[in-house]
């Protein structure tokens, strides 16, 4: 274990004990996730009056910026429920060559 995975457990210990269940060595991991790829408090502040953990939980695993922004704003548009959200991800392939010709050859 190294130690950045040695401080999220002993925080994790930590904060469970102080403020019970909730405060897990995964969960913390998935915070972490979510302040990395959404540092700005004010996108986080939008997105999370918008969409559901669950969504939020799905989207900071997606690699790509604008896929994370494509996904993200076709969840809120489309209200799409989480289970048709993780659908769409697997099943819509990865449609960004194509969009990007299209952009590109119209300007």
């Amino acid at each position: 274990m190294g130690y950045g995975e040695q401080i999220v457990h002993a925080l994790s210990r930590q904060l469970s004990e102080e403020f019970g269940p909730g405060f897990g060595r995964t969960n913390l991991f998935y915070v972490i996730r979510f302040a990395e790829t959404f540092p700005d408090s004010r996108i986080v502040h939008a997105l999370s009056e918008q969409l559901s953990w669950t969504h939020l939980g799905q989207i900071i695993y997606l690699d790509d910026p604008l896929q994370r922004e494509f996904y993200t704003l076709m969840c809120r548009i489309e209200r799409w429920s989480t289970r048709t959200f993780q659908d769409k991800i697997q099943g819509m392939g990865y449609p960004w060559n194509d969009l990007q010709v299209f952009v590109v050859s119209d300007i």
